[in-house]
């Protein structure tokens, strides 16, 4: 318990104390397609300045041109007067000239524009005549070098919206305006906005507070929805043994199809919240079978899951993280697969061991079919090489995606049922995965994959190097 309430100030977040910026962000009126966001300098700073606009997208395994989207970059002294502003390559703006001093820079982001262009559904902001839903990554920039200066977030919006954040999450919800903060540029951009007249919310008492922020296109049960996925939040807290945030929130979004070419279904993780964005027929509602709401638990499950790994207890190449390209990352199969495979347990918990044992059991066969069936150049392939390749196109190509979390999955449950084994059924990978996170405060790092085997038998007294060895090497000769 004590590691994991360490975790709320992971090393990752420890940001030492520097003046604060100020984002302020502007939605001016309904049925508008852009927002305004203005950043103000803690003092007047010497130009030149470069303003940066996110490409990557954490977890995200991939780009969006972000920056495609940004018009009317406008940049001004302390005593008002306008600089010069030079688009330069990449997602990049030049700030002032030399011998001037920069107080505060503007620009607009066309959300409309974005959603249209983006066929990810998870990947974008989005705007409806009473709702809007905003990615921090996609419409918040940064000035380079100030990345780790902490933030004050005014937002504001029409007269009587109500307006939630995730970094400041209250009910009743503001309305017009609130404030937020963030202690700097990732957890900014890491966090989401939602506001308008058909924003649904709910707070729910759990392990801690968790809120529900839901927009539909359509009739669904908030209610279930915010039963289902508190009843995830609170398998998963169970299986870590305590959470490491001190709020949470799923924020969904149910969404008829933009266009025949645009995708839905895939979410999202972030530090306390994550987000789903799918089509109305994943909506939950009192007609949903037991089946279609274990497949929504699952899915709440392994997302929030991922507020441990990979946000906090992380591989190389995670953090710090890179805005402007992907990250090259080694360990994808542990993020998504352990992952995976931590979150079928965690739903599984407290069921009759009969019905735990087919759950299971079906979850394996059905990941063992995605990797018996999947092409033989991805087969080919180590984990560490298809892990490189799944860093920019996890969902673009979902195949690398599917069989990176998939042979991920399969690793942990043989390292399980070893540890099982061997200890005679009195520990389980879970108590390694809780000693993972407890590794992560203690060295304040990221893993190293040959790490992997000392810190599970820290816990567990049982070495699982073959089986990670193993599942390691390509499958086919």
């Amino acid at each position: 318990m004590l590691a994991l309430a360490l975790l709320i100030c992971a090393p990752v977040l420890a940001i030492p104390q520097q003046a604060q910026l100020t984002y302020a962000l502007r939605y001016s009126a309904p049925g508008s397609e852009r927002v305004r966001v203005t950043m103000t300098l803690p003092d007047a700073q010497a130009a030149p300045l470069t303003l940066v606009m996110p490409r990557a997208i954490p977890m995200g395994y991939g780009e969006q041109q972000f920056d495609r989207y940004v018009d009317s970059v406008l940049a001004f002294s302390n005593s008002e007067e306008p600089l010069p502003v030079q688009r330069t390559d990449g997602p990049r703006w030049t700030i002032g000239k030399a011998g001037a001093r920069v107080r505060r820079i503007e620009y607009e982001v066309n959300l409309a524009r974005m959603e249209r262009d983006i066929l990810g559904a998870s990947d974008s902001s989005r705007v409806r005549p009473e709702y809007v839903g905003l990615l921090g990554y996609s419409i918040f920039a940064f000035v380079d070098g100030f990345e780790n200066r902490p933030i004050r977030l005014q937002i504001d919006g029409p007269a009587g919206w109500p307006i939630f954040s995730t970094l400041a999450p209250q009910l009743p919800a503001a309305t017009g305006s609130t404030v937020a903060q963030a202690a700097s540029f990732y957890i900014l951009a890491d966090s989401q906005i939602a506001m308008g007249p058909r924003l649904q919310l709910r707070r729910l008492k759990g392990t801690v507070p968790f809120f529900v922020a839901l927009y539909a296109e359509g009739e669904v049960d908030v209610e279930l929805h915010g039963k289902v996925s508190l009843e995830a939040m609170e398998q998963v807290i169970a299986y870590f043994g305590g959470a490491p945030f001190t709020n949470y929130t799923v924020l969904i979004e149910l969404l008829r199809p933009v266009s025949p070419e645009h995708r839905y279904g895939f979410s999202m993780e972030h530090l306390d919240s994550s987000t789903y964005y799918l089509a109305m027929d994943r909506g939950i509602t009192s007609k949903s079978t037991a089946d279609q709401r274990d497949r929504e638990r699952f899915n709440f499950a392994h997302h929030i899951a991922h507020a441990w790994v990979p946000k906090r207890a992380y591989g190389e190449g995670y953090f710090p993280f890179t805005w402007e390209l992907a990250p090259v990352i080694d360990t994808i199969w542990l993020s998504e697969g352990f992952v995976r495979y931590l979150a079928m347990e965690a739903v599984s918990a407290g069921r009759p061991e009969s019905e735990s044992k087919v759950y299971r059991q079906r979850m394996l066969d059905g990941l063992r079919g995605i990797v018996a069936e999947s092409p033989k150049f991805i087969r080919r392939m180590t984990l560490v090489e298809l892990s490189r390749v799944g860093s920019t196109r996890y969902s673009e190509d979902f195949r690398t995606g599917r069989n990176l979390f998939s042979r991920g999955a399969l690793m942990a449950a043989e390292m399980d049922e070893r540890i099982r084994e061997r200890s005679a059924g009195k520990k389980s990978l879970r108590d390694g995965m809780r000693n993972l996170m407890t590794w992560s405060v203690r060295n304040r790092r990221a893993f190293r994959i040959e790490e992997l085997p000392a810190i599970f038998a820290e816990a567990t007294g049982v070495d699982t190097r073959q089986v990670m060895e193993k599942w390691l090497r390509s499958l086919e000769p």
